[in-house]
């Protein structure tokens, strides 16, 4: 009709979205991986779990336990509950001792790296978590000498519990093996995760 120059739609703006977590300055990797801006689409989702193969967590620090994903199927009461195979796997599982408890105890990098993904974001609490809402199953690896005996393992128990990543910081000089491209296979290609 010629009245009109252009039609848009009229967006109601939004705040850009920045957490009040006191240290978060202090990890160099959120404006790397552009956090802010992810943040900014989508905040992540408390049904994603991520698999946390590592050294183990501390399960009472308070930027971590509110995103730890519990199995309340299987309250520690010494009865496996959900017939998993594993009892009392509540606050995940240690593959390196074969027990409930993935507390870490020499090594706090397993700590450190749950942290980096999960930890609590927006609660006015030390660090930001990349995953903000998304929750970890951590998976401790270590036997009582501080070797990585429960690596495939830990990917196993990931992949079977529900995990959709599973995050390992650890690795080998070594080269290929059949058994680890089985057990990664299993992972992501049998259970769809992103190892």
């Amino acid at each position: 009709s010629g009245y009109f120059e252009y039609a848009d739609p009229f967006y109601l703006h939004q705040l850009l979205f920045n957490p009040d977590d006191p240290l978060i300055g202090s990890q160099y990797h959120i404006n790397t991986i552009r956090a802010y801006q992810a943040w900014d689409v989508a905040k992540g989702d408390t049904n994603v779990v991520i698999g946390i193969s590592d050294t183990g967590i501390e399960k009472t620090h308070p930027d971590i336990a509110g995103n730890i994903k519990y199995n309340y199927k299987d309250t520690i009461d010494g009865v496996d509950n959900d017939g998993d195979g594993y009892i009392d796997n509540f606050y995940g599982w240690d593959t390196g001792d074969n027990d409930n408890d993935p507390e870490w105890n020499v090594s706090k990098h397993g700590h450190s790296v749950s942290g980096t993904a999960a930890a609590v974001t927006d609660n006015a609490n030390q660090v930001a978590g990349v995953g903000f809402k998304t929750k970890i199953l951590p998976i401790k690896i270590t036997n009582s000498a501080q070797q990585l005996v429960g690596s495939y393992s830990s990917i196993v128990y990931a992949a079977s519990h529900g995990c959709k990543i599973i995050n390992c910081s650890w690795g080998t000089v070594n080269s290929w093996s059949q058994f680890g491209q089985d057990v990664i296979t299993y992972a992501a290609i049998n259970n769809e995760c992103l190892v």
